[in-house]
């Protein structure tokens, strides 16, 4: 495949720089061009596990270190991840941080700026397409709809220590979006605290897209 970027005045990643950026979804084709242009520039990439290795390998001159978290399985410490940034942008390397989805949209990304900023470490935020609104429309539902649904609520389905939880959903919330959420989530058609899969005209609505709709969903 060819990963020439177009004629543009493509930002530089300079040594001693870390650029959080958003992979996606999950469709490597989903990626932006400034997210492709950090991976040929990249000395390392500390990317995430729903990065995509289709994604890696359009960085295969960098050095590529796992730092992903998944529910139940050892995963590396936020702080231990966020002071490895700062060590290797302290050693002159040009520093990616790939993480999926858009890295403002519950991935942690504005610990990891913080602390970078605190530490003095220059940063850039490339967003990414997060997998709430990508997600949905890979499956042909609409986020917002002026018919039945003109807002939207993002959740998350994990607290701060990552352990499960269902914060109560404000009443006019038309669309709640939950991320990292399939531990909390009722069974289809049932109603949980906070949660009421199909009391509302956009749940209805997007519950029969949802049903009738093929699935080409991007992996995440």
């Amino acid at each position: 495949m060819d990963t020439r970027l177009p004629s543009y005045d493509w930002p530089e990643l300079e040594k001693g720089w870390v650029w959080l950026c958003g992979a996606g979804p999950g469709d490597a084709g989903l990626l932006t061009l400034h997210a492709l242009n950090a991976l040929r520039q990249a000395d390392v990439v500390i990317y995430d596990a729903l990065v995509q290795e289709a994604i890696l390998e359009w960085a295969p001159k960098a050095e590529h270190i796992y730092a992903g978290k998944r529910g139940g399985k050892p995963s590396a410490i936020q702080r231990d991840i966020s002071l490895q940034l700062v060590d290797l942008a302290r050693a002159g390397k040009r520093v990616l941080r790939l993480k999926g989805g858009d890295p403002f949209v519950f991935g942690r990304g504005g610990e990891e700026a913080q602390t970078l900023v605190q530490h003095g470490i220059p940063i850039r935020i490339i967003p990414g397409i997060s997998a709430g609104i990508g997600g949905l429309a890979y499956a042909g539902i609409p986020v917002t709809h002026r018919d039945v649904n003109q807002s939207v609520t993002f959740v998350t389905g994990h607290d701060q220590s990552g352990n499960a939880t269902q914060s109560p959903l404000p009443a006019s919330s038309a669309t709640p979006i939950r991320h990292r959420a399939a531990k909390v989530i009722p069974a289809r058609g049932s109603t949980g605290r906070g949660w009421h899969a199909l009391d509302r005209p956009s749940h209805r609505y997007l519950t029969h897209a949802w049903t009738s709709t093929p699935s080409h969903f991007p992996a995440t």
